[in-house]
């Protein structure tokens, strides 16, 4: 079993307790993730908005980006075989992997304005980047500003501009209706929601609608389904499983295809259903949709090989 998964907030709280990527007690962990079969997690550095909303982002996107390339740094010195995917041919090759990593970022503030931010933080590793998180900032309005009908703003389109050219998943996960379109129609390669569920199921405002989820097929992007349990139920107690599953058959069925769809699972960001613990329940998804009589070729597309494929294309 290989999972790719394409978001996590892991990075925040090993800062916060000092402890280590490769074994921890959160939700995710490289060794859990290698005992399981192997993998590429997306590791997020996520910036709260309400802490650094004017100033000190781009300091506190520095610290978190500093820890993840220590504890790279140490699992190579310590013969871990974890490879940070930076090019098409690092995802070409992350299947001959135990493990590999993406780094990205979690609202767009981290840059503080400034595209020269932008290429540097690229330089150091980033590869995608969530514009917005639910607030405002200055690329365009999140879910929770959606009464203003803003999108992206002048700077906006040239940041989605400039993380095209550059080679970077633009992820439209938190940004407002507004901005979504106008991301699908000024990005000139495919997108990706890195962790939102389906409205039709759940009418959470973080959650994409049908035709949302309709464009980002017509994009050729991916949306990856995630495990916070207000993004699943509408009864939060009741979060399970199934409710995975029942997103991502109503995302098939929707789409009328398999190639867009893929994990998100916002470990350590979120609160998880009560019957899922962290990466190590990656197994009795897998097996949950076996259950359902979902093909092999299905599955695999699911687990890894449409978040592959992308990032092939837009790397």
């Amino acid at each position: 079993m290989y999972i790719v998964d394409c978001h996590c907030d892991t990075l925040t709280e090993l800062y916060k307790k000092n402890s280590y990527l490769y074994e921890s007690e959160q939700h995710f962990d490289i060794k859990r993730m290698i005992e399981l079969g192997g993998g590429l997690q997306f590791c997020a550095i996520f910036v709260p908005t309400h802490e650094f909303r004017y100033y000190g982002g781009l300091r506190y996107t520095m610290t978190l980006l500093d820890k993840y390339l220590q504890d790279i740094k140490r699992m190579h010195a310590e013969g871990i075989d974890v490879l940070p995917i930076l090019t098409k041919a690092d995802a070409a090759d992350a299947l001959n992997h135990k493990a590999a990593t993406l780094l990205a970022i979690e609202e767009g503030g981290a840059i503080d304005g400034s595209l020269e931010a932008l290429r540097c933080l690229y330089e150091l590793g980033l590869r995608a980047m969530t514009l917005t998180w639910s607030n405002r900032n200055d690329i365009a309005d999140g879910v929770n500003e959606e009464s203003s009908g803003g999108g992206l703003t002048v700077f906006g389109r040239k940041v989605v501009s400039e993380m095209n050219r550059l080679g970077m998943l633009v992820d439209v996960s938190h940004i407002a209706p507004a901005g979504f379109w106008d991301v699908i129609n000024h990005s000139t390669k495919p997108i990706i929601a890195t962790h939102s569920n389906a409205k039709g199921l759940c009418p959470h405002p973080r959650n994409l609608d049908d035709k949302q989820i309709l464009a980002i097929n017509e994009n050729d992007g991916l949306i990856g389904i995630t495990y916070a349990r207000q993004f699943l139920n509408d009864d939060i107690n009741k979060a399970c499983i199934d409710d995975v599953y029942r997103h991502i058959d109503y995302m098939l069925n929707l789409m009328g295809n398999d190639d867009h769809i893929g994990f998100g699972s916002d470990f350590d960001g979120t609160t998880l259903p009560h019957d899922m613990k962290g990466v190590q329940d990656y197994k009795a998804i897998v097996e949950y949709l076996q259950s359902k009589n979902y093909s092999d070729s299905t599955i695999e597309k699911i687990t890894h090989k449409n978040a592959l494929t992308l990032l092939q294309k837009v790397l």
